[in-house]
């Protein structure tokens, strides 16, 4: 299973913006119970394709991250393309859902 790279406001321009792959952001915090529960289903999902990169954004380390992204529900995903923010998904959700809300992406990189 592929495990998430830990992001921090030092990296993220090149581990994310950069990024040759769509890369899913989570921003978590440690004491957010959603976000403890919810922990491995962005990895099985990478796991699964081998087309998207996984990062997590520990909100209580980098709360600059949080501001300039907007975010307001933990835990927030947000699916970053060739630099620019495509998708959200906003609280604790489902596998299926959230691969639903990434088909498009996931489709565009199979057909490259």
């Amino acid at each position: 299973m592929k495990s998430a790279i830990e992001v921090t406001e030092a990296n993220f321009e090149n581990e994310v913006l950069k990024s040759n792959l769509p890369v899913l952001v989570e921003f978590a915090a440690g004491w957010s119970l959603p976000s403890m529960t919810w922990n491995g289903v962005l990895e099985e999902i990478a796991s699964e394709s081998d087309c998207l990169k996984i990062a997590r954004v520990e909100l209580d380390h980098c709360p600059n991250l949080g501001l300039w992204y907007g975010i307001r529900c933990i835990p927030t995903v947000l699916c970053f393309v060739d630099g620019e923010e495509r998708v959200g998904i906003f609280g604790r959700t489902s596998k299926e859902a959230i691969l639903s809300q990434l088909q498009p992406v996931i489709a565009s990189r199979l057909s490259v």
